[in-house]
This record gives C-alpha cells, sequence and structure tokens, in this order.
C-alpha cells in the first residue's frame, strides 16, 4: 500500500525526529543516512533528498532542537503570565521537563555537534531573545541571571553525565529556584 503524501515540512520533521530517536536509542556514532532511513521509513534517497549529506542532517537536526525550545519556552510562559517573569518561570518549567524526558537526546546531541562550533548559533539566538525578554519582564536582572545560570547548570551536568544530584534533589533546587524568583 502506497504511503500518503506529505509536505516538505512534515517530511522534514519526521526524518528529523527520527534522526533524534536514533541518536537517543543508540548513541552519536550510530547516526548514518541508513539508519535514519530504517527509523523513519523513508528510502535512503528521500532521507538525501531532504538532507544530502549527514552534516546537513545534523544541522537541521540542532535547528530542529531549537525551535522546539523556543516553541515550548513560549508556550510555558503563556501558562506563567501571573510570575514576576514569565519567560524565567517558563525556562523553569521547560528545563524540567527536558530534563525528564529529553536527556539523552541532550547528551547524544552534544556528542555529535562537539566539533562543531557553528551549530551553537541558533541556540545563541534563542537564548539572546529570551535573555532580552526577561530583561524586559524584571527590575532584578542579577538575580534572574543567577536562576537561569543555575538551569545552565543542571541541563550541562546532566548533558556531560556529571550530574551528582539525584531526580528528588534535582526536583528541590527546581523548587527553590522558582521559590527565589517569587521573593523580592
Amino acid at each position: 500500500m502506497a504511503r500518503p503524501s506529505r509536505n516538505a515540512q512534515t517530511s522534514k520533521s519526521e526524518i528529523l525526529t527520527a534522526a533524534i530517536e536514533v541518536i537517543r536509542r543508540s548513541g552519536a556514532p550510530s547516526l548514518t543516512i541508513d539508519a535514519v532511513a530504517e527509523e523513519s521509513g523513508f528510502s535512503k534517497g528521500g532521507v538525501l533528498y531532504n538532507f544530502p549529506t549527514k552534516d546537513a542532517l545534523i544541522t537541521g537536526m540542532v535547528e530542529f532542537l531549537v525551535g522546539q525550545f523556543e516553541a515550548d519556552v513560549l508556550e510555558a510562559r503563556t501558562k506563567n503570565l501571573q510570575s514576576r517573569s514569565p519567560t524565567l518561570c517558563g525556562m523553569i518549567d521547560v528545563t524540567e521537563r527536558w530534563l525528564e524526558t529529553k536527556r539523552d537526546v541532550a547528551q547524544a546531541v552534544l556528542a555529535t555537534t562537539a566539533d562543531r562550533p557553528e551549530l551553537s548559533e541558533p541556540f545563541l539566538r534563542v537564548k539572546t531573545g529570551l535573555k532580552n525578554a526577561i530583561a524586559r519582564e524584571t527590575d532584578q536582572f542579577g538575580k534572574a541571571m543567577a536562576i537561569w545560570a543555575s538551569l545552565e547548570g543542571l541541563h550541562f551536568s546532566v548533558a556531560h553525565c556529571v550530574s551528582i544530584l539525584t531526580e528528588d534533589e534535582r526536583a528541590e533546587v527546581l523548587k527553590e529556584l522558582r521559590h527565589r524568583l517569587e521573593q523580592d
């Protein structure tokens, strides 16, 4: 039976989701066009049509994850409009959720992109926008950046496989960050 036709954006999203699943399940060295084709259900030619090289696939994957992160923060922000800093409160929520559900993705993407510093650019662009939003929302910028730095520390310690916190301890840290955000 023929597969229903897809639009180009849907095809790319499906391929990128499959690529993330490959590295999540099997690690960065397992990311090949063949593995992504098998995981996605596309032919190798279909994957190569959308991403002509492995580098193009990795770049697309990073941009896809950055877009997901940005969308998740904006969605969480709208749920926290009562906060002193809705954007930062949203970032706490998203960091907590991503550490629970995308920890292995962060580790694998870090390994996949370690030798490609230019792939930091999409992350830096989004983070600069978030920082500017936080600066507009708060009159306690130093405090807000200290909370953000704590979130970054949690994220990077997990991504680098050097976190010494248990799940319960990490939950306590996030609870404390939420509390500090709302304090005068």
